[in-house]
C-alpha cells in the first residue's frame, strides 16, 4: 500500500492525533536516540517522528527518513525544515540505497506489514545497522482490531478489502523468526492499545474509518462511513486496536 493523494492526506491527519502522539512517545522511549547518533526511519510519512528523532540526535547526528511516497516526503521536508541533521528522501525499504553498517538505530512504524517481502526489508535494515544497533518495529495484529457500530453486513466488505490491502495483517505474531533470520538477536514485545468511543478528530477512529473506506468499493465505503457516523451519534461507537511494539538488537 502506498500512501499518496487522498490516502497520504488521511495518514497525515491520523499522525497528528493524540492517539498517535502517544505512540510516538512510546517509540521514542524504546528507540532511545542519543546525541550524535545516526538513526534511520523507514516509512517516515509526514515526518512527525523523524522530527523528534532529529531533535534528539542533534546537529551532529543524522535522522534519515525514507518513504516511497513523494507526497509524504514533501510533507516530511516541511515538517523538519528547521531541524539540522534531518534528511528525508524517497526510498524503498526493500532496496536501501545506503552503505553497510552506518546507523546506530532504525525504526519502522506501521511499514513492514504493508510490504510484499518483509524478509527482504528486514535484511536490508539489518545490513545498514552497526552490530549492537537497536531496531524498533511497530505493527498491528489486525485480527485484534474491533469495530462496534456498523452491522456485520455493512462492515464485511470494508473489513475484507482492508485485510486484502495489508499483505501481513498479523505481522507481530510472525516477526520473531523473521528478525532472527535477518540477523537480529534479543527482542521484546509490548502492546500499545487504543480504545475510542467517539469520532473526535483527535482520535484514531475517524481517520482509520476513512482510510479503510478508501480501500473498499465506493458504495460499500459510503455505507460504512454512514453507519460509523450513525453509531457515533447514538453513543454506540466502539473501536479498539492493539499495535505491538517490537524491539530487537542487531547481532
Amino acid at each position: 500500500m502506498e500512501f499518496t493523494g487522498i490516502s497520504a492526506g488521511l495518514q497525515q491527519g491520523m499522525a497528528a492525533t493524540r492517539d498517535l502522539a502517544q505512540r510516538r512517545l512510546a517509540i521514542l522511549h524504546e528507540l532511545s536516540p542519543r546525541r550524535g547518533e545516526r538513526v534511520l526511519e523507514t516509512g517516515c510519512g509526514a515526518g512527525l517522528l523523524l522530527r523528534e528523532i532529529g531533535l534528539a540526535v542533534g546537529p551532529h547526528g543524522l535522522a534519515h527518513g525514507i518513504d516511497l511516497s513523494p507526497d509524504q516526503i514533501a510533507a516530511a521536508r516541511r515538517t523538519t525544515a528547521e531541524i539540522p541533521g534531518v534528511r528525508a528522501e524517497e526510498g524503498d525499504a526493500a532496496r536501501l540505497d545506503l552503505p553497510d553498517a552506518v546507523f546506530d538505530a532504525a525504526v519502522a512504524a506501521h511499514v513492514i506489514e504493508y510490504l510484499d517481502a518483509p524478509h527482504t526489508a528486514l535484511a536490508e535494515i539489518r545490513r545498514v545497522l552497526k552490530p549492537g544497533a537497536r531496531f524498533v518495529c511497530l505493527a498491528t495484529n489486525w485480527d485484534s482490531d474491533f469495530w462496534h457500530g456498523p452491522s456485520s453486513e455493512i462492515a464485511a466488505p470494508v473489513l475484507a478489502a482492508w485485510r486484502a490491502a495489508v499483505p501481513w495483517p498479523n505481522l507481530p505474531a510472525r516477526l520473531g523468526p523473521m528478525l532472527q533470520a535477518a540477523g537480529f538477536g534479543a527482542r521484546r514485545q509490548v502492546p500499545l492499545p487504543v480504545v475510542n468511543t467517539a469520532l473526535s478528530e483527535d482520535l484514531l477512529a475517524p481517520w482509520m474509518a476513512r482510510l479503510m473506506a478508501e480501500t473498499a468499493p465506493p458504495d460499500a465505503g459510503r455505507a460504512w462511513l454512514e453507519a460509523i457516523a450513525e453509531a457515533d451519534a447514538a453513543g454506540e461507537l466502539f473501536f479498539t486496536s492493539v499495535p505491538i511494539l517490537t524491539t530487537a538488537v542487531a547481532v
